[in-house]
This record gives structure tokens, sequence and C-alpha cells, in this order.
């Protein structure tokens, strides 16, 4: 199991609930993306199938559980369509192959192992189906058996009923855990139907003890990124370019000096990415300003900010008080134009012109 860094005591309790034989047979954690929602969802998972109940970790059902083929131990998960059956099972060791590198695995980092292409993460209702079915068969090892169900909030509607269902309809020794990254998003009677548990987000220090063996300064790049999506920091760990930190500084430059030109050329670059490509750069081109923001609130040094290809520190400083709230703005305006389908160079033009002005205050 991954090393837990905020969120041990969450697995106590819930630890203690097994033992007690209080654990309700379905749990919703909430968890940020490439947090430690789906840690605590896998060693729970393995605590209850564990022979002896207390992840030992040396019986048949944790070795089993511990790389990921327990087979009591049922997984679903959001996918993209094209695949034989459409369920889950079409991407099973994918999954399993994503989670056995990367235990903190986020949703973008997910949707880029299996496709290339503008496809939405999805759980259709023929999914939900074929979750009934198996967990209508008895089970393996004639004892426990656990669905951990990650991103529930990406069940298409009419499949969401069916899943009520399942939870408001407990199998015996069947236990429902869902992992979600945006709770509002589900209907309120799957959330008001289950335990909930809430986990603690991740804090920069927890990345800079994950990567403690590289360098301090990769480690902080790493941090400044993504915190606290620990999981796509460990995707984008091997891969710098990922990072998108020079995309970002050619954009913000650009858009900064606002030369008509200049703006034409690298609108016809980020063109050139994937729509999800497009919307990824966006919120971290909002994550790296608020970042930048921060800093120079609490006044942290200067190398904390310095990513390289640009000084997100110096960056903000030169943004007039006046144009911050705008360039948030300028920056939701355009991801939402993205989501509607408006035409990206119409999209990414009209934002990059209005960040100019917003730079300057205007």
């Amino acid at each position: 199991m991954s090393q837990l860094y905020n969120n041990q005591p969450l697995l106590d309790q819930l630890a203690k609930a097994l033992d007690r034989e209080k654990l309700h047979h379905a749990n919703l954690v909430s968890s940020g993306p490439g947090e430690e929602g789906l840690v605590i969802g896998l060693a729970l998972a393995a605590r209850i199938l564990c022979d002896t109940q207390n992840h030992c970790g040396a019986c048949k059902s944790c070795k089993q559980a511990s790389v990921l083929q327990h087979p009591d131990l049922h997984f679903s998960f959001p996918f993209v369509s094209g695949g034989t059956s459409g369920t889950a099972d079409d991407f099973l060791t994918d999954f399993r192959g994503a989670l056995g590198e990367n235990k903190y695995l986020d949703p973008d980092s997910w949707q880029q192992k299996i496709t290339s292409k503008n496809q939405q993460l999805q759980i259709p209702i023929k999914e939900i189906q074929n979750i009934h079915k198996k967990l209508s068969l008895t089970a393996a090892s004639g004892k426990n058996r656990v669905l951990l169900l990650w991103m529930p909030e990406q069940i298409k509607k009419q499949a969401s009923n069916k899943l009520l269902k399942l939870i408001e309809e407990p199998l015996p020794k069947t236990y429902i855990i869902l992992i979600t990254h945006r709770k509002s998003r589900l209907l309120p009677t799957i959330v008001s139907r289950c335990a909930p548990w809430h986990c603690k987000p991740l804090e920069e220090g927890h990345f800079l003890v994950h990567f403690n063996d590289q360098p301090e300064a990769t480690a902080k790049l790493l941090a400044m990124v993504f915190a606290p999506n620990l999981g796509a920091a460990i995707s984008a760990s091997e891969d710098a370019e990922s990072t998108q930190i020079d995309v970002f500084a050619h954009w913000m430059r650009t858009c900064y000096r606002g030369a008509p030109t200049e703006i034409s050329e690298v609108v016809t670059s980020l063109s050139g990415l994937t729509k999800e490509a497009l919307k990824i750069l966006i919120f971290r081109s909002q994550h790296f300003l608020e970042r930048g923001f921060y800093h120079n609130i609490q006044n942290t040094p200067v190398q904390a900010t310095d990513l390289g290809a640009i000084n997100v520190q110096k960056l903000s400083s030169a943004v007039r008080p006046s144009g911050a709230m705008a360039i948030s703005r300028v920056l939701n305006a355009c991801l939402y134009d993205l989501e509607r389908n408006i035409h990206v160079k119409t999209a990414l033009t009209f934002a990059s012109f209005e960040l100019h002005k917003a730079f300057r205050g205007n």
C-alpha cells in the first residue's frame, strides 16, 4: 500500500468501524483528484478482504489484494467508448497497470493512458448492469466482496438509479466503496444512502517528502505546479514537458506584450493541442498564477516560485491588483468556451487579448 501523508486517522476510523462490525455497506470517500481517496479505498478494501481483517499482509487474500488481483475485489471506473464489451472490463488490465504504477492516479493521467483523442470519460448503464451481474455471483473466497467504484460522478444519469438500487438493496458480505472527486455532481439520494468520509487535502510539504529521492529543485517544481494533485505530479515526474511550464510561460509573456502577430502565432501553436490538453493548460495557468499571488502575499523566497522557464512570483508581481480578478475571469471564460465547443482559435485569440488588458490593469 502507498504511504498515507495526511489521512492515516481517517483510515484508522474506517478500520475501527470494520473491526466493530459497524462499517456501513456503502461508503463514499470524498477526495481531491490525485490525492489520497484511492489509496484509502484500496487500503480499506484490502482490510475487508484480509483473512483476519487486520490487513496482515501475509495471508493469501492480502497478497492478492496487494497486486489488485483478488477474485472478490471488483473495480469499476470511467472509461472511453470503443471497447469490445462496452464495460470497464475492456480497460481492467490498463487500470490495474496504472494503479500499480501510481496509487494516487488522477483522472487526467488515466484519460491520457487510455486515449489520445478528445473522448470523455464516462460510466455507461451497461457498466452498472455488469456490476450487478458480478455481485450477484457467489464470492470466490466464500467471504467478503468489495466493489471499488472510482469517480461515480461520471455515471450517466440514467445509470445512476441502477447504482442507487444496488446501494439500497445491499447484498450479504458485500461492501461498496465509492471514491469521488466531485461529490456535488452525485445524485442526492446516492449521497444520503452512503456513509460519508472526507479526505484532508495534501500540502506542498507532502510533495517534498514524496519526491525526496529527487533534486530539491525538481520536488519544488512538482509541488508548485501540481499541489495538491500528487497523482498528476507522479505522472509528470518522468516527463518534464507534461508540466506545460514552457507552454504556459510563452503564452503569458506573449499576452503581456500584446503584439497581435505574436498572439496569432501562439494561438496557432496552442490550437494544435488536443482539447483536453488545452483545458488542462488553462487549469494549470490558473493554478500557476494563484500560487504566485499566494507566495507574494506570504513573502515566500523567490526561488520557491522560480520554475526555470518563468518566475511566477515576478509575473504575478507585474500584474496590477485591478487585473488579478480579471485574469481569473478570462481563463474561466476561455475554459467555458472550450467546453461549449466554441471554435478553438476564436476562443484562444479573444482570451489572449483579454489577458493582455488584464495584465495591464485595464
